[in-house]
């Protein structure tokens, strides 16, 4: 059973690998990216895009004692659509739902055996998200693992067409409780 645990500074080079690796690079970001995140964290919330954020958090996979994968999420008031291209008019649209933007990465050494699927499955549970009733991930079209394992879990694209940075965001909303 996978499940996620808090990502503390101290387990940095459990990830070194999985960041250094070319396709990790390509769609979440290299070495440093995971040292950035804990360093965002230590600061006060803020804005982004137009939405406030509510919270931030980073954890691992876990598959027993082997760290698996890593699982982020960063939380906001409402969900908006952003143009930030050189003409772009900020925010385009918004809904007003407290929304969760998450990102997620495999060891390389494990990608291709449902770990995605399980770790995006994983954050749709996490009871520090109860409160979420939209989950989004931006992806690039070229990512067709991550595409793979956002709609195995029930995603679908908020529009098919690339935004102005490339991506297309992917989107889920949270069952209300009967």
């Amino acid at each position: 059973m996978l499940c996620l645990r808090p990502f503390r500074r101290c387990q940095l080079p459990l990830t070194e690998r999985w960041f250094a690796d070319a396709g990790t690079r390509r769609w979440l970001g290299g070495p440093g990216w995971p040292a950035l995140v804990l360093d965002l964290d230590e600061r006060p919330l803020d804005e982004y895009r137009g939405a406030a954020e509510t919270g931030r958090y980073n954890w691992l996979a876990w598959e027993g004692d082997t760290a698996v994968g890593y699982a982020g999420c960063d939380t906001y008031d409402r969900c908006t659509t952003w143009d930030g291209s050189p003409d772009g008019r900020g925010v385009i649209s918004s809904f007003h739902v407290p929304t969760a933007n998450i990102s997620y990465v495999v060891d390389p050494a494990l990608r291709r055996q449902g770990y995605g699927t399980s770790v995006i499955a994983a954050l749709l549970t996490c009871p520090q998200l109860a409160h979420i009733s939209l989950f989004v991930a931006g992806v690039e079209p070229a990512n067709t693992g991550s595409i793979s394992c956002l709609l195995k879990n029930g995603f679908q694209p908020l529009d098919p067409t690339p935004d102005w940075e490339g991506t297309v965001y992917y989107a889920k909303r949270k069952a209300s409780p009967a």
